[in-house]
C-alpha cells in the first residue's frame, strides 16, 4: 500500500470571548489556528491528523507539505514508517521544525489498514486515561477558585494551574487558594511556561524569565502544598540548571514540550533533567519514536506524561500514545472555560472526546488508527487555507 496524495487545511477557529494564554506575552488571541492533515493512499484509506499551529505558523506548514513533504512522500510504502520518519526528520532539520502532524496521519492510516487502534498496535492495554483540566490564563486566585471547582465538578480529578506572576508569593497565592477549595484528592500541576520565555517578548519589550533560584524556590514553597508536579521552570536548553533543580526539588519537575527531536529528548533523559517528561506528537518528534522515547524513560524509572494543548484532533494522536505508554498515567486535556471548551476545541470531530463526569478519564474510541471521525462541514467552514 503507498501513499498517494499529503494534504492539509489550516482552519480558524474564533473563540467566545479574546484569550489571553499565559505562555504568549504578545497579548490576546482571537481565533485558535489549526491544521488538519490528510494522508491518503492508493487503496482509498485516509489517514487524518492535527494540531494547533501559533504564531502564524500555520501557512508555513502547509507550503512545507505542498512543496517539500508531498514530494517526498508520495509513492512511498505507507508501511515503511521510519523511512517515512526519517524524511519528515530531514524536513523539521532544513524546512520546518514541526512537521510530525504528517506523521501522526501516516500512522493513522496504518492503523485503519490493520483495523486496530495506533495504542493497541504498539501493545497498549488501558482503554481509557485519566486526564487533567490543564487552564491556559492566569487569573487572579478567587477566579482560579471558581475554574477549578467547576472543573471538578465536570468530573476532573487533576487540574493544572498557570503561574506566571511578577513574585513567587503571588504565585504560592493562587496555589494555596485552589487547593484549600478543592481538598487534598485533587491532584494540582503548575506549569510556570519558561521552555521558551528566552525568545518570547511583551509588546513593550518586557520579558520574565525565571533562574534556577527563583524555579528552587517556588518548588519549595509549593511543597507542602501537594503539587503533582511543577513544569517548565526554566529555559529549554539550560539542561546543567535543569538537572540542579530535579536533583534539589522537592516536588517533580517536568518539561521538555519544547524540546525538538530525539536527539534533544535523549539528552534530557540522559542528563537526568526531569521527573517527568513531556513531548508532543504533534510538535517534539515522530509519534512512534515518542512511544520508543518512552520505554527509555520507563526504563529510568522515570514518568512520560505527553503535552497535549492543541484541539480535539490534537489530543486524540497524544491520547493513543498516552494509552501505550507503560509509564504514563495522565492525559492533559485543554479546559478553560469559557474560551477553552470541548465545543470549541473538538469542533472539527463528529464525536468529541469527552472526559467521563464521574471518573474524570478519557475512553480510548474503539475504532481504528485514531479512532476519530472528522466533521468535514465544520472543517469546511473554518478552513482559510488548502493545499
Amino acid at each position: 500500500m503507498r501513499i498517494r496524495d499529503v494534504r492539509a487545511s489550516l482552519i480558524e477557529i474564533p473563540y467566545p470571548r479574546p484569550f489571553v494564554p499565559s505562555w504568549a506575552p504578545e497579548g490576546k488571541h482571537r481565533a485558535m489556528a489549526a491544521v488538519v492533515v490528510e494522508v491518503e493512499t492508493d487503496a482509498g484509506l485516509i489517514g487524518v491528523a492535527g494540531g494547533d499551529m501559533g504564531h502564524g505558523s500555520g501557512p508555513l506548514l502547509l507550503a512545507t507539505i505542498r512543496d517539500v513533504i508531498r514530494p517526498l512522500l508520495v509513492g512511498h510504502d505507507l508501511f515503511a514508517t521510519e523511512h517515512i520518519a526519517n524524511r519528515l526528520r530531514y524536513v523539521a532539520q532544513y524546512f520546518f521544525p514541526r512537521p510530525w502532524v504528517v506523521g501522526v496521519a501516516v500512522w493513522d492510516a496504518v492503523g485503519k489498514a490493520c483495523g486496530r487502534p495506533l495504542y493497541q498496535l504498539w501493545g497498549g492495554v488501558k482503554n481509557e486515561v485519566r486526564a487533567y483540566a490543564s487552564f491556559g490564563e492566569v487569573r487572579d486566585p478567587a477566579q482560579r477558585v471558581d475554574d477549578a471547582l467547576a472543573a471538578v465538578a465536570a468530573g476532573f480529578r487533576g487540574v493544572k494551574l498557570r503561574v506566571h506572576s511578577a513574585t513567587v508569593a503571588e504565585d504560592v497565592r493562587q496555589v494555596e487558594a485552589v487547593r484549600e477549595a478543592v481538598g487534598p484528592d485533587i491532584a494540582l500541576m503548575v506549569d510556570a511556561n519558561q521552555g521558551a520565555a528566552r525568545w518570547r517578548y511583551s509588546p513593550d519589550g518586557s520579558r520574565l524569565i525565571w533562574s534556577l533560584d527563583r524555579a528552587l524556590t517556588t518548588a519549595r514553597e509549593l511543597a507542602d502544598l501537594g503539587v503533582a508536579w511543577l513544569e517548565e521552570p526554566l529555559p529549554r536548553h539550560d539542561y546543567r540548571a535543569q538537572r540542579a533543580l530535579t536533583a534539589a526539588s522537592p516536588v517533580p519537575i517536568a518539561g521538555g514540550e519544547h524540546n525538538r527531536g530525539i536527539a534533544e529528548l535523549t539528552r534530557l533523559l540522559e542528563d537526568d533533567c526531569f521527573d517527568i517528561y513531556q513531548p508532543d506528537a504533534n510538535e517534539s518528534e515522530e509519534i512512534h519514536a515518542l512511544r520508543q522515547f518512552g520505554a527509555m524513560v520507563a526504563a529510568r524509572h522515570r514518568r512520560i506524561i505527553p503535552h497535549a494543548w492543541a484541539t480535539g484532533l490534537g489530543v486524540a494522536g497524544n491520547l493513543q500514545l498516552c494509552a501505550s505508554l507503560e509509564a504514563c498515567d495522565w492525559l492533559e486535556y485543554p479546559y478553560d472555560p469559557p474560551v477553552i471548551v470541548p465545543e470549541v476545541f473538538h469542533v472539527m470531530l463528529a464525536e468529541p472526546l469527552l472526559p467521563d463526569p464521574t471518573t474524570g478519564a478519557v475512553r480510548l474510541p474503539a475504532g481504528p488508527g485514531l479512532g476519530v471521525t472528522l466533521d468535514r462541514a465544520a472543517i469546511d467552514e473554518l478552513t482559510v487555507q488548502r493545499v
